[in-house]
């Protein structure tokens, strides 16, 4: 066939960019579930983070207890897998004000985690994240820094509005008992 004859159905040299452009879209396609899968989300009960914030916590103000000027946030530790894990809580922070040394309160029973802590297989509950030595007393964004089994760091985020003191009434975001389990922590 000649320059100047009219081509007749597909070349091969378009076949080939055909071909060399797919490759890369199928290859691009194919990883994105795999990485999707292995990315926690605290909407999929299949694959919870480990560590969700629920926005809420109290102020534990100057001399109430043995942790002197620090805070309690509520959240929730997960671990649906089947093996334990162990979480090390690298950073907590408020509006950007590191929040010192932290401790893990299980709500259910009382018992202190400290960190880093081991999570047994198939487990969830509910607990307090304990802070001590805040630089002042503040509200805002929360941000907890986290690693699984030494893995990559992760970040549990949330905005907490209010931290009132808590003692009294005006903290809700624990009950009694777990005000006493914090207190005894």
């Amino acid at each position: 066939m000649s320059e100047n004859e009219p081509s007749v159905g597909i070349s091969r040299r378009t076949v080939t960019k055909a071909m060399a452009w797919a490759m890369p879209a199928v290859a691009v396609a194919a990883t994105v579930p795999f990485a999707a899968a292995s990315v926690c989300n605290d909407y999929n009960p299949e694959n919870p983070c480990p560590i969700s914030l629920a926005g809420v916590g109290c102020k534990l103000p100057g001399n109430s207890q043995s942790l002197y000027k620090g805070y309690a946030f509520r959240l929730t530790v997960s671990n649906p897998t089947g093996s334990p894990i162990t979480i090390n809580i690298t950073s907590a922070t408020l509006d950007g004000a590191n929040l010192g040394g932290v401790e893990v309160v299980n709500l259910a029973d009382g018992s202190i985690k400290t960190n880093p802590f081991t999570v047994p297989a198939h487990t969830t509950y509910v607990a307090a994240l304990l802070t001590v030595n805040a630089p002042n007393s503040s509200n805002g964004a929360l941000s907890i820094t986290y690693t699984v089994n030494g893995g990559a760091p992760q970040v549990a985020n949330a905005t907490v509005a209010s931290a009132p003191p808590i003692q009294g009434g005006s903290c809700s975001a624990f009950n009694s008992t777990e005000k006493a389990y914090i207190a005894a922590a």
